[in-house]
């Protein structure tokens, strides 16, 4: 019985000139695929069977409607269990659940508003530096600007004196993620390449980081109303009852500051990028803001 796939490319070496293109361009390949052929694409390369799902209708069966019926990669857990252990992102089932609920209470309405609060004040205070007519690196400012809310919302520390370090790490765990994911033959991590050393490096230098955090946040024993005392009070009241351990507490803040940093700078700078390029609905935003807010700080509710 002949196997019948979505509409896509194709070449005839086993799909390795597609990988390469992938390789070379991930953003554009993507971009390409969806225009030409459409809601569900399909392509082969090297030995992985990809589908590439771009209706939002299709992505939502995939991530919720029909969520039980797909598994996470193998290769993507794989990646993520290197930095972030066994956080929230690559776990399944009653375990992910249980996580699930631990770390909602981190997200009730009530400390939302104490979130964008600092958000707002911190992104004005970077604001402050910049002048009219300067040239600024904007993916280094919002890679600095997520930091420094990630540091107060998650920890309740104030990050600008370890911004630089800080900011080599995330992009050092960025370049894993790539490199690891694309990869078509993965290598081992024991390897002596100066990329495997800057990876192994970050993970321990975040993870030493993080754990000094929850030990000093564990001895006090206070509430700084930050995400990371809500992971560390929060407990199971629908299940056995219990919370998290120290480690699990760690993989969840790591799972967190990776994603509140990373990939939150870079919508921001991306954002950035497409209002300069469409100076119209540039100008459209700033009229909406100056009659929504009147001069006055954005809330949560804005």
């Amino acid at each position: 019985m002949k196997m019948l796939y979505p509409p896509g490319p194709r070449d005839w070496c086993f799909g390795l000139t597609l990988g390469m293109h992938s390789l070379r361009d991930p953003l554009a390949f993507l971009a390409q695929m969806a225009r030409r052929y459409g809601d569900i694409a399909y392509f082969r390369a090297g030995p992985l069977h990809s589908y590439l799902v771009s209706h939002p209708d299709l992505i939502r069966e995939v991530l919720i409607t029909k969520a039980k019926s797909f598994r996470k990669w193998e290769r993507q857990k794989r990646v993520f269990r290197k930095i972030d252990g066994n956080g929230l992102i690559i776990t399944e089932g009653e375990f992910w659940l249980r996580q699930r609920r631990l770390i909602q209470k981190a997200f009730q309405r009530g400390r939302l508003g104490r979130y964008a609060e600092m958000m707002v004040e911190l992104t004005r205070r970077r604001l402050e530096r910049w002048t009219a007519g300067a040239t600024i690196d904007l993916d280094q400012e919002m890679s600095h600007l997520a930091l420094e809310i990630t540091g107060k919302t998650l920890f309740g520390v104030d990050l600008r004196d370890q911004a630089a370090w800080l900011s080599e790490t995330a992009e050092a765990l960025r370049e894993t993620f790539d490199r690891e994911f694309l990869a078509l033959i993965p290598l081992p991590d024991w390897l002596p390449l100066p990329s495997k050393r800057r990876m192994r490096r970050a993970i321990r230098n975040l993870h030493a980081f993080i754990t000094g955090i929850i030990d000093d946040r564990r001895e006090s024993g206070e509430d700084k109303g930050d995400l990371l005392s809500m992971l560390l009070l929060a407990v199971d009241d629908q299940g056995d009852g219990t919370g998290m351990t120290d480690k699990q507490a760690r993989d969840e803040a790591v799972t967190l500051f990776n994603a509140g940093h990373d990939s939150t700078s870079a919508a921001l700078a991306w954002t950035c990028y497409f209002l300069g390029r469409y100076p119209g609905v540039q100008e459209r935003l700033r009229d909406e803001v100056a009659a929504v807010l009147g001069g006055r700080s954005a809330t949560l509710d804005d």
